[in-house]
């Protein structure tokens, strides 16, 4: 256990060390969630409700949205890249400690620093522009527990897309498509409600929601106690599913590199 505690203060000490990285990123998602602010603004200008969502649900998500996009932002996969490229993974696979639980680890000694940082500049926006009449106790702690689970699961997508990199030099292109698919398909650039039924309803079998879409529509109220609980166990039912699908394909390319050293 100690080990771990380890990796997850070098996790955090490694935040706040390259902290210009999550700042531009956390800028990057910050303008686009200005854009989305004022680009649904004027939409429901001239419609008052959408698929269910009314301008007063829609400032909500998009502040909930941009924070569950912001914490665990940094990927890993041109990382694992550069470690598989040099050799270093070597060192990594004979440590007496999983890979998987290191890497899970140094990216939520990360996520602690990145959701500091996101908590208070989002939490006073929040507050500025909807006010506190919206939050409500029971809501807001099964938010966070949907937000924690979103987390895990995306975790593990990014886990299955880094061991693409043991079969291709194309790192930056596997993050890319990654981050695409994150975005697009987990509800961070629209809602999934949104979506024409036949997309909706394949969206709906995939675990991208659960990384966005659910922690927000659990605090803006779009689901009710029953589908919050639902769907928060759905999260657990895609992590574990996700893990073992990381643990049999980790196996394999792992053996890639066994076989490459020698």
């Amino acid at each position: 256990m100690k080990k771990y505690l380890a990796y997850l203060r070098c996790g955090f000490l490694d935040g706040c060390a390259y902290r210009q990285y999550f700042i531009t990123g956390m800028l990057a998602n910050f303008i686009q969630a200005v854009v989305l602010f004022f680009v649904w603004k004027s939409i429901f200008n001239y419609q008052e409700v959408i698929n269910g969502y009314t301008w007063e649900i829609m400032k909500q998500y998009v502040f909930v949205s941009f924070l569950c996009n912001s914490i665990f932002s940094m990927g890993f996969e041109m990382d694992a890249a550069e470690r598989i490229i040099k050799g270093d993974i070597i060192l990594d696979l004979l440590k007496p400690v999983s890979y998987r639980a290191m890497l899970f680890c140094r990216m939520l000694g990360t996520a602690g620093m990145e959701f500091a940082a996101t908590f208070v500049l989002v939490g006073g926006i929040y507050l500025f522009v909807n006010g506190i009449q919206y939050l409500d106790f029971f809501r807001t702690v099964l938010f966070f527990i949907a937000l924690l689970m979103g987390m895990g699961v995306k975790f593990c997508i990014q886990y299955l897309f880094s061991l693409m990199c043991f079969y291709t030099d194309n790192a930056y292109g596997v993050s890319k498509a990654r981050e695409t698919l994150t975005n697009f398909f987990s509800g961070a650039l629209v809602p999934l409600a949104m979506f024409p039924g036949i997309l909706r309803e394949a969206v709906n079998f995939l675990p991208f929601r659960g990384i966005v879409y659910t922690p927000c529509c659990i605090f803006i109220g779009f689901f009710s106690i029953r589908e919050s609980i639902f769907n928060i166990l759905l999260q657990l039912v895609w992590i574990l599913v996700l893990g073992g699908l990381g643990t049999l394909l980790g196996k394999k390319a792992f053996s890639v590199i066994s076989m490459y050293g020698g």
